[in-house]
């Protein structure tokens, strides 16, 4: 595995061998541009499927979609490691039609929709099985479970940013925005690769707590380079209008 980039969408689509998986996401938790280009390829792929459904004419946009995807990517039996470039095609598609219904207004932008937390694809030790079940409660949306699990991996490692982070996360998901910026904090202030993300959600709680100086401060922190800096600036002139 010499060039990450090449395999994040086997690694979204969840066809990484067990192998592969471990190291992608030990690369991913280290690499920043890693990081960042994941989340921005998860972001297209979940927007595209929760937020477009509700359009009439997205049988047809699917249908463009998988036939750009078979194009570069084949069948996923005979699928070898793509290139960048490759991968970067059926994604580009989809960006542009993002763009168009953004500029449209087709939809609203959702300040508290929350990214989803990758999970292993192995059971082995216990860690490892309490990082699975917290990830499927994450993102079935059950925050009280994810909550008690992250809390759980927190008590043995607490040095583990990610677990910080969707605890963090995991609280703006029940609304509890003290309880979110108070684990996001420390998060936002570190150089993790979740560092940009954490300050964007920080935000956010603040916002929802009435904090509203500290929330344009924490979006202005947001950097160019990260996922959520449009989300941040978009916030920013909410907030200052």
């Amino acid at each position: 595995m010499d060039n990450y980039f090449e395999y994040i969408q086997d690694y979204l689509d969840g066809t990484l061998s067990p192998e592969e998986h471990r190291r992608f996401e030990h690369e991913l938790e280290h690499n920043e541009a890693l990081h960042s280009e994941t989340a921005h390829q998860r972001t297209l792929r979940d927007t595209l499927e929760k937020q477009l459904a509700a359009i009439p004419m997205i049988p047809a946009l699917k249908a463009t979609l998988k036939k750009a995807s078979n194009q570069h990517f084949g069948n996923k039996s005979k699928r070898k490691k793509i290139t960048t470039l490759r991968w970067l095609a059926p994604v580009a598609v989809a960006a542009s039609l993002l763009l168009v219904y953004n500029f449209l207004g087709w939809f609203a932008t959702d300040y508290e929709a929350l990214p989803d937390m990758p999970s292993s694809v192995m059971r082995g030790t216990v860690e490892e099985n309490t990082i699975l079940l917290a990830a499927e409660a994450y993102n079935a949306e059950d925050y009280t479970r994810s909550i008690d699990l992250l809390q759980t991996l927190m008590a043995t490692d607490s040095a583990t940013t990610r677990y910080s982070y969707y605890l963090g996360l995991s609280y703006i998901g029940k609304k509890d925005y003290g309880q979110a910026a108070e684990r996001l904090q420390s998060v936002a202030e570190g150089t993790s690769v979740f560092a940009d993300d954490a300050r964007y959600f920080l935000a956010v709680a603040l916002w929802r707590l009435g904090k509203i100086e500290e929330a344009v401060y924490q979006a202005n922190r947001v950097s160019e380079t990260s996922e959520y800096h449009g989300k941040a600036e978009k916030l920013r002139q909410k907030l200052t209008n």
